[in-house]
């Protein structure tokens, strides 16, 4: 699941509006709009104010091999970096989520 996509289900499921998540970002809700559709070219900053508002850890926002559940933001996003890659067990799954981070 790309980015942009994992940014508007984690919205979905924690209910709000796009309009609601735009303001919080203090950003226009077209803006926005532009985020959902396709994060490739999103701002560190705007990533991390998302996650601030979200509540949720980058790392799970950028981890594509963790599937966007509303069981899932609840077991990762709000859990620290360090610990979603400590309870991954396969080395190969890990240093992708590393990199994956570094390249975000």
């Amino acid at each position: 699941m790309r980015m942009a996509s994992r940014i508007r289900k984690i919205r979905e499921i924690s209910g709000l509006k796009q309009a609601a998540v735009a303001a919080s970002l203090q950003i226009t809700q077209q803006a926005y709009f532009g985020l959902e559709k396709s994060a490739d070219n999103a701002k560190l900053g705007t990533l991390q104010r998302f996650c601030k508002v979200m509540n949720i850890d980058i790392a799970f926002l950028v981890a594509e091999d963790i599937p966007v559940t509303a069981e899932n933001v609840e077991k990762y996003g709000r859990r620290s970096y360090y610990n979603i890659v400590t309870d991954c067990d396969d080395k190969a799954t890990r240093n992708d989520m590393l990199g994956s981070i570094a390249q975000n």
